[in-house]
């Protein structure tokens, strides 16, 4: 509004402290008339002021109080910066040319003072002062008299670094080229400033590189911030008990490989599953892990002489004795008599780590495949899973396997599958099939079955080492030393159920 008539508006700028003196020779001009002694004797007002001032703003607040106990509450925001005493004696004008517009004739000013102290003396003691010398000694001697160690190497390195601190009014700071000067500590003032910043009053247990940002965000510098902090920090018992559970490996991938078909299977037990025909509710499952090839079987129970007549009926009886069996350490599997039967087999047992199934993954992953693939053929109200089990079972034998490229029924009889529904609607294969030479071109295919399978073989070792490196990229590994406190997370310490608030 102010534009149209060519007025400018300025704001005021910072006021110096000589503003008192200013001010009452202005007010002693107006004032020249002789003032009566019961006017001089009248009971005065109280005048309260406050300034304060911060990066953004400052502002005043003041209190009027009559004789007869009215009170006038003012809040002042100046537009304009100023420190804190510029915001007092601002502050102190504002309320006295208010007092003199209200024609106050006496007057008494108060100015807060912080009687009670927030920090007692030997509180601050006990963070500035350093038993003995720290890493800042040297540097403080040099800059503060010039002095040298006597090594050569060791003094050349001082004179280096040295500029790049600087030594005011007998404290340490540390240039930098974007933030402002850090002040240096030692390691008493290092770990009080860690633990206020971590635990204390205004803090939330942050991480290790939190903790150091804000010490160099508040103005704290010393040589090993980041290894104290994270010492801390794994020292913090709270830490330890309410840190998120880390999902990366702490170990390096260790691949499972087969030589050839049929040598290495994994077996395991699926279920409980529904209650079906013949009181069956568990799967006995075996894969390959050459060909892929699954073969179940569903059981009421699980014993070791089951086990051990499923592994001669669909494993030795059609693929030959194995080499190795991977299973859990489930007693089926790690007593008699499937024991020493293998034992008399040379069939050497292989058990996977204690509550870690993913030394097994291969047939806990073709559990998983099965399960669903029953789930999701059954309609509704159908108990009967055994008769849908033959249906999953032919559509895994017949998929192609992104390991090594090919189907696991191809990869054990050498020739593709036909199924329903080439016979449907027929393809190219089925319509031409030459029914007078079809004998001689499954024979040439068994005879071409080595080389299909050492290139599964090659296939399938380029997937694992990709897999590997991916694997083994996100590993984080946890090493431990003698001496060292570590919380176990078990059944003990989730013995109270702290619900959302509780331990991990």
């Amino acid at each position: 509004m102010l534009g149209e008539y060519n007025v400018t508006y300025r704001p005021r700028t910072s006021v110096k402290g000589k503003i008192l003196a200013d001010f009452l020779i202005e007010m002693s001009g107006e004032v020249s008339q002789p003032v009566s002694a019961a006017e001089t004797q009248e009971e005065p007002w109280t005048l309260f002021t406050y300034g304060s001032s911060c990066v953004d703003e400052s502002g005043a607040g003041l209190i009027l109080t009559s004789p007869q106990g009215a009170e006038f509450t003012y809040a002042l925001r100046f537009q304009f910066t100023a420190s804190d005493n510029e915001a007092e004696y601002e502050a102190l004008v504002a309320g006295l040319q208010i007092a003199a517009r209200m024609e106050v004739k006496n007057i008494q000013v108060l100015v807060e003072v912080l009687e009670n102290k927030s920090i007692k003396e030997k509180e601050v003691a006990t963070v500035i002062e350093e038993d003995g010398p720290t890493w800042m000694t040297q540097l403080v001697d040099y800059l503060k008299e010039g002095t040298l160690l006597g090594d050569e190497k060791e003094a050349r390195k001082l004179r280096l670094k040295a500029p790049q601190y600087e030594l005011l009014e007998g404290v340490l700071y540390r240039r930098l080229f974007l933030t402002p000067w850090l002040r240096c500590v030692g390691p008493l003032q290092a770990e009080y400033v860690m633990r206020e910043i971590h635990k204390g009053t205004c803090s939330m247990h942050a991480g290790p590189r939190s903790v150091l940002a804000k010490s160099i965000r508040l103005g704290y510098y010393w040589l090993t911030m980041h290894k104290d902090a994270r010492d801390m920090i794994q020292k913090c018992s709270d830490c330890q008990v309410h840190r998120p559970v880390t999902r990366h490996p702490q170990q390096h991938l260790t691949l499972i490989t087969a030589p050839w078909p049929f040598y290495k299977w994994g077996i395991d037990i699926a279920g409980p599953f529904p209650e079906g025909p013949g009181k069956v509710k568990n799967l006995i499952v075996v894969m390959d892990y050459f060909t892929k090839w699954i073969e179940p079987k569903a059981v009421a129970t699980i014993t070791g002489g089951q086990v051990k007549k499923f592994v001669w009926d669909n494993i030795v009886c059609r693929f030959g004795i194995p080499g190795e069996i991977i299973s859990d350490n489930g007693k089926q599997f790690s007593d008699n008599p499937f024991k020493d039967w293998c034992d008399k087999l040379n069939i050497t047992q292989r058990f996977a780590s204690v509550k870690h199934p993913q030394s097994n993954g291969l047939v806990e992953r073709a559990n998983r495949s099965l399960g669903e693939g029953i789930k999701s053929c059954l309609g509704e109200g159908n108990k009967n899973w055994g008769e849908e089990l033959s249906h999953v079972l032919w559509a895994h034998r017949t998929m192609i396997k992104l390991s090594h490229g090919d189907t696991p029924f191809s990869q054990t009889y050498g020739t593709k599958a036909v199924i329903p529904a080439e016979i449907g609607m027929l393809t190219y294969r089925t319509a031409t099939v030459d029914m007078v030479n079809n004998d001689e071109e499954m024979r040439l295919n068994l005879d071409l079955l080595e080389e299909r399978r050492e290139r599964a073989a090659i296939c399938e070792a380029k997937a694992k080492s990709k897999m590997m490196k991916y694997y083994n990229a996100r590993v984080r590994g946890v090493a431990f030393r003698p001496g060292e406190f570590v919380y176990r997370s078990n059944d003990a310490s989730h013995a109270v159920a702290g619900e959302k608030l509780g331990p991990k």
